[in-house]
């Protein structure tokens, strides 16, 4: 099974889905019906699905990833390297990584990427797997896991390599515990490390 059918397959279950709703949800919280918005590492469309009204570009460096997508989803999606985007300067909204900076070599290149083009007082939103949390440490130790991927296996040295590009909070959000979603900021079962912030002036 590829990488896209695997992810296809999550995306489709009720955990999957549950999971990208409250993804979503949360980046809806840090934009407007008139933001530009960049997803970096789109994958197969998922925050794309749950975003049809707004003006939102995808982007992967997968081929197979960015076809799923454009089969999927009726926005553009586009065939793109984060560290060195296809994108005009200052020319969007919102830049938003959704589990996607954890597995990028050169994070720096990539942040720096997201803030060349984002325009004048633009926001950063970052969902980053919190390696704190008991789901992700499974995960992570789970044979077969795509989780296995990650570059960056330490969350919060990931979250002050971000702050130091935007100037911003952390907070921890969407609580699992054995595949049941729940409210949770605590860092122990919260699986995602979010940072939410601007490009210093």
């Amino acid at each position: 099974m590829t990488d896209v059918q695997s992810f296809i397959r999550f995306c489709e279950t009720e955990f999957g889905t549950t999971i990208m709703d409250r993804e979503a949800a949360y980046v809806k919280q840090h934009v407007t019906g008139d933001d530009r918005i960049l997803n970096v590492g789109c994958g197969i469309g998922s925050l794309e699905e749950r975003f049809p009204e707004y003006d939102i570009l995808g982007l992967d460096r997968s081929e197979e990833m960015v076809q799923a997508a454009r089969d999927r989803v009726a926005v553009p999606i586009v065939l793109g390297d984060a560290t060195a985007l296809p994108i005009a300067t200052a020319s969007v909204d919102t830049v938003v990584f959704v589990s996607t900076l954890e597995f990028i070599p050169d994070v720096d290149s990539a942040l720096s990427e997201a803030t060349r083009v984002l325009a004048s007082e633009g926001t950063l939103v970052t969902l980053v797997l919190n390696t704190r949390s008991e789901y992700v440490q499974s995960n992570l130790q789970r044979e077969g896991s795509y989780f296995q991927r990650m570059i960056h296996r330490d969350s919060e040295t990931l979250t002050e390599t971000i702050l130091e590009h935007v100037d911003g909070e952390q907070e921890f959000f969407l609580g699992i515990s054995d595949r049941e979603v729940f409210e949770s900021s605590d860092p122990t079962t919260a699986a995602i490390s979010a940072i939410v912030g601007t490009p210093p002036g």
